[in-house]
């Protein structure tokens, strides 16, 4: 997660820097994607490694109002204790990372929920190319001994990381998530995806990304397949795409190798999330689609 780079501008691109955006829908469904997929890599067994090409800042304070409240602000108090499915798990170790009795105050960045997943013997690897976030990431994670911090480009680097982490764990997970601030991080953000699952024998790559129309969603699928790139979609929007808005309609998350049972899992969680944060009651949509790509 990223730092607030603009304001919105009318006309402009939406902004998707964290720091203005924590805890709104688009976080909602790609940590509790994340928690998911997480918590199946523990239980496989063996040393497990996390990989996060844009690790942001670490925790995220929320005012008052903002998009936080028709994300994880509609979940704060709605889970009831001892629900075990995916929702109800990424709600309880948001409360406990975040504070806030009634409303959340602050929102976990992506690090903060793999270490609580994972636990303390799991190795992070973190990267963030901004100056601000890097120091605020630094100072938030402290001094954790299995915890690796690299102020650099986390996607340049990313194919050695997974190379890196795969010889030296049994299992590893991956999250990319860009702030997708310029046009070319839909061709740049596959590419090195695709790089990355090339060289990797068992990583788990998650991909975040947000839906605003499904030209691009549907272009980085085609580039997918077409690099042979076999992967799963799950893709969840909460406004209607024909009535277009500043904020997100939806996002997505592009799985490579997704854990045992977690599709099953995040159909379950989609239809649990799409109800409660609907922007228009009743009115949600879900997609999930699964390849083997084309490969000449």
């Amino acid at each position: 997660m990223r730092p607030r780079r603009s304001r919105y501008r009318p006309g402009a691109a939406p902004d998707y820097g964290h720091r203005f955006h924590a805890g709104n829908v688009g976080d909602v469904w790609k940590h509790c994607v994340l928690v998911e997929v997480l918590g199946r890599a523990r239980a496989a067994g063996g040393a497990v490694a996390y990989v996060e090409t844009h690790a942001g800042e670490g925790e995220y304070p929320l005012q008052p109002t903002g998009e936080w409240t028709e994300g994880i602000g509609r979940l704060w108090n709605e889970v009831a204790p001892g629900d075990a499915d995916p929702v109800a798990r990424y709600v309880a170790i948001s409360r406990r990372l975040a504070s806030g009795a009634d409303r959340p105050a602050s929102y976990p960045g992506s690090p903060a929920l793999a270490r609580a997943v994972l636990g303390a013997d799991a190795t992070l690897a973190l990267w963030e190319r901004d100056a601000a976030a890097y120091g605020r990431l630094a100072a938030h994670v402290g001094a954790e001994p299995r915890t690796s911090l690299h102020r650099d480009d986390g996607l340049a680097a990313l194919a050695g990381a997974v190379r890196d982490a795969e010889a030296a764990t049994d299992v590893v997970v991956v999250l990319i998530d860009p702030s997708y601030a310029q046009k070319s991080d839909w061709r740049d953000v596959p590419d090195a995806l695709i790089a990355a699952a090339r060289d990797s024998a068992r990583a788990s790559i998650v991909l975040w990304y947000p839906v605003k129309s499904l030209t691009r969603p549907n272009a980085m699928i085609a580039r997918l397949r077409a690099a042979g790139v076999d992967a799963a979609l799950a893709e969840l929007v909460t406004t209607p795409l024909e009535h277009q808005r500043r904020r997100l309609n939806g996002s997505g998350v592009l799985l490579v190798r997704p854990p045992e049972g977690a599709l099953a899992a995040l159909g379950g969680a989609a239809a649990r999330l799409g109800p409660r944060c609907a922007t228009q009651p009743g009115t949600w949509s879900y997609r999930m689609q699964a390849w083997s790509a084309i490969r000449s």
